[in-house]
């Protein structure tokens, strides 16, 4: 098993910057994997790519700079060990909010005696088909696997000492609009009240030595590294290219109408 290059920054406490990949597009993980960028954050959440697509992209990811990471669906055993399986360097986990929560994520991601994963010969290991690479992706799994649990939720928040006391979570990622919804003040992300359980995560970050993440965007990428957070994810691959071509047409559209 390779090193993972993202979690060696993260133990470093490095901050680190990544973006979304939704569409079901190969080659925007190729492209996207060559701007510089820490990691890829595969969405098998919401995006439309199915998980043999997402393996796929997992693949090309990792001929490139980046490094991958896939979010899977939901807090089930099913959908992380087989997300896990395409040969992603960490899951990202949504709506984790107790710590009966958190300590399942745990045992799902992880191989015994530390967790249930199960054992077989998918696109991380080659589906079998190299032996040495094989023995070392589990003998090594456990410790390069990135575990990021969503807290995205009022209720995470006021959970969170316990969420994080559960050994092996690596990020706890902030989602600002989920978050904010929660707490009855949909898409205020810079409210005051909102603001407060950014630094109450923070907080309890340092405290169980867990790296603070959070959804950016352009002009909060400063306010949030100001603010603690070392774990950014902002942009999405359907907007870049939509925003992209949207500016050409409306300049375009200047010098001719």
């Amino acid at each position: 098993m390779r090193k993972n290059t993202l979690k060696e920054k993260i133990d470093q406490k490095q901050k680190v910057f990544g973006t979304w990949l939704m569409t079901n597009s190969q080659d925007n993980a190729e492209i996207l994997g060559h701007t510089g960028v820490d990691f890829i954050m595969i969405d098998a959440e919401h995006g439309s790519m199915d998980l043999e697509s997402a393996g796929r992209m997992v693949s090309v990811i990792r001929g490139t700079q980046a490094t991958p990471l896939l979010r899977v669906a939901g807090n089930e055993k099913s959908l992380i060990k087989k997300g896990l399986d395409t040969g992603a360097s960490g899951v990202m986990i949504p709506m984790v909010n107790t710590e009966e929560e958190a300590k399942d994520a745990v045992s799902y991601c992880k191989y015994p005696p530390v967790g249930v994963r199960g054992m077989g010969a998918g696109r991380a290991v080659l589906f079998g088909a190299a032996a040495e690479e094989y023995e070392d992706y589990y003998a090594q799994a456990n410790e390069e696997v990135l575990v990021i649990v969503q807290i995205e939720h009022y209720e995470a928040v006021e959970n969170i000492a316990e969420i994080l006391s559960v050994p092996n979570i690596d990020i706890a990622f902030v989602g600002p609009y989920d978050l904010s919804t929660s707490m009855g003040l949909p898409g205020q992300v810079n409210h005051p009240d909102v603001i407060k359980n950014f630094q109450k995560v923070i907080t309890a970050c340092e405290k169980f030595n867990v790296t603070p993440g959070i959804m950016t965007w352009t002009d909060g990428i400063e306010q949030h590294l100001e603010m603690g957070f070392k774990f950014l994810l902002g942009g999405m691959d359907g907007a870049i290219l939509y925003n992209g071509v949207k500016q050409l047409v409306t300049e375009f559209n200047g010098f001719t109408k």
